[in-house]
């Protein structure tokens, strides 16, 4: 009889034990979204789209010995074809 009270006893604190967990878990706000990008950032354009792209995210290629960045290698593909 006292060990089936203790049994239920340590069930019952392990059972609220798990409930705080959770609880706090879902409770947590969660964390802000990381950004993409650094504000200060040059920005480059396109010549095939003309779109303004962040340099750090666009598609650097070498056209005649200059660089030259794309926002996509479509866009790439399409400009030396040209």
């Amino acid at each position: 009889m006292i060990v089936r009270a203790l049994i239920w006893l340590i069930l019952g604190f392990l059972a609220y034990t798990l409930f705080q967990i959770v609880k706090q878990a879902l409770l947590k706000p969660p964390a802000p979204p990381a950004e993409k990008t650094t504000r200060g950032e040059d920005m480059v354009q396109d010549p095939e789209c003309e779109t303004f792209i962040p340099k750090n995210d666009a598609i650097k290629s070498l056209v005649n010995g200059k660089s030259i960045y794309f926002c996509s290698t479509e866009c790439r593909d399409k400009y030396k074809k040209k």
